[in-house]
């Protein structure tokens, strides 16, 4: 027999990537459910329901590279979720807006993530939860490092 899931159990990146998955798979069916994906369903909780929100902030609030962004745009847009609106002073910006539809998908999306987020933290203490969010907040300037070594 193998130490795989010796080994495996007390990595930190093993833990990070196995609850990743967890979450992913779980989120990923509900959104499908409602004819979407996870990463649209990011994607609509980061517009501004009133306003709308500049095209060049949805990426970075995300984390995410701008052709993935863009790909997901064009779904979100022939879903009928998103509407481009051009600024009526600067012609160059574009914002991000959201249609009753996409609405709609945001608030489910909303509802979802905040009650899988106070489930969590039913189960958790104050100082674990601070724990949690110290170790989490240390990993980008860890894989920073790395990166910088390679």
């Amino acid at each position: 027999m193998d130490n795989y899931e010796k080994i495996a159990e007390k990595v930190v990146v093993n833990k990070i990537r196995s609850s990743w998955l967890e979450l992913y798979k779980m989120y990923n069916d509900q959104a499908n459910s409602r004819g979407v994906t996870l990463s649209m369903a990011f994607v609509l909780l980061t517009i501004n329901e009133t306003f709308g929100t500049p095209v060049t902030k949805i990426a970075p609030r995300m984390s995410m590279e701008p052709n993935s962004l863009s790909r997901i745009l064009k779904s979100l847009e022939k879903k009928g979720a998103i509407y481009k609106k051009r600024d009526k002073n600067d012609k160059r910006k574009v914002f991000i807006c959201l249609t009753d539809h996409g609405i709609a998908l945001r608030d489910v999306a909303s509802k979802r993530l905040f009650s899988f987020e106070n489930a969590i933290k039913t189960k958790l203490s104050e100082s674990d939860l601070a724990v949690f969010f110290k170790v989490i907040n240390i990993i980008p300037s860890v894989v920073d490092e790395l990166r910088n070594t390679d």
